[in-house]
């Protein structure tokens, strides 16, 4: 089982209202001397937006992020209070899933982790809390001991900081991006024939506003249908791998990602 310790790149704002992105603290950090007054007490969950997050430093081993304060807990059902699920966990799980069963899980997950963010204040009490554990769509259930416990998938954003620190557990890759199929040839073992096969190339946003290329897809023979003008919200569930710079990502299984216009 994975014990990996838990980390932020995002947080809840209470004063703004609003989910804001790590790198907005480190700038002010690093053109402050190191202070960050002005975030301090206002740093939280971004998915239960209860539980206390401190910044961390950046260091020659680890890059700048958010942690929870030991003495602020998260609410029940948050997917941060539960142990990531191992590679062959979320392997396992991902495979038993139809095509339709895949895709409702993705939709729920794009839904949670790309919606704009909802100022409307709303209230529950502990049967909403139970229910929103048990529908959670960032936990998933493990076989252990002959009973089932739930487990949390990992998650990155595309457009955040990726490196060979990551890993290569499988995780919710997600974020807005840019689309485009690139077509690609390659010999058979009949050295007459070749076959078609696609990349799904993805872009992202950076800090001036310009899209990047950042990462492709291996699609096989499957063509996805995209706009390259439009911009998408992107979930899928794989693994990284640095063979080739500055890395791809290999999907848990062809149906493992789900993309529809932002």
């Amino acid at each position: 089982m994975s014990k990996k310790a838990k980390s932020f790149e995002e947080f809840y704002s209470k004063n703004k209202d609003d989910i804001l992105d790590i790198d907005i603290v480190a700038y002010y950090a690093e053109s402050h001397d190191g202070d960050t007054t002005p975030f301090d007490k206002d740093m939280f969950c971004p998915e239960c937006k209860q539980a206390e997050l401190s910044f961390v430093h950046k260091t020659s081993k680890r890059r700048a992020h958010l942690r929870r304060i030991k003495s602020s807990n998260h609410k029940d059902g948050c997917s941060y209070n539960y142990e990531y699920a191992s590679k062959k966990t979320v392997k396992k799980y991902v495979d038993s899933l139809n095509y339709e069963e895949i895709q409702d899980k993705l939709n729920s997950i794009m839904n949670m982790l790309c919606r704009k963010h909802n100022t409307k204040k709303t209230t529950s009490n502990d049967n909403e809390d139970l229910t929103k554990k048990r529908k959670n769509p960032m936990l998933i259930p493990e076989r252990k001991d002959c009973e089932t416990v739930l487990r949390a998938l990992q998650r990155k954003r595309l457009n955040g900081w990726i490196d060979e620190s990551d890993g290569e557990d499988f995780c919710v890759f997600y974020g807005k991006v840019k689309l485009k199929v690139i077509e690609k040839e390659k010999n058979s073992d009949d050295p007459k024939k070749t076959y078609k096969y696609y990349l799904l190339q993805i872009y992202t946003q950076n800090k001036k506003g310009e899209w990047k290329f950042r990462t492709s897809l291996y699609r096989g023979n499957m063509r996805d249908l995209v706009n390259e003008e439009v911009m998408y919200n992107i979930v899928m569930i794989g693994h990284l791998d640095f063979q080739f710079k500055p890395f791809t990502i290999k999907l848990a299984n062809k149906n493992a990602i789900k993309y529809r216009e932002a």
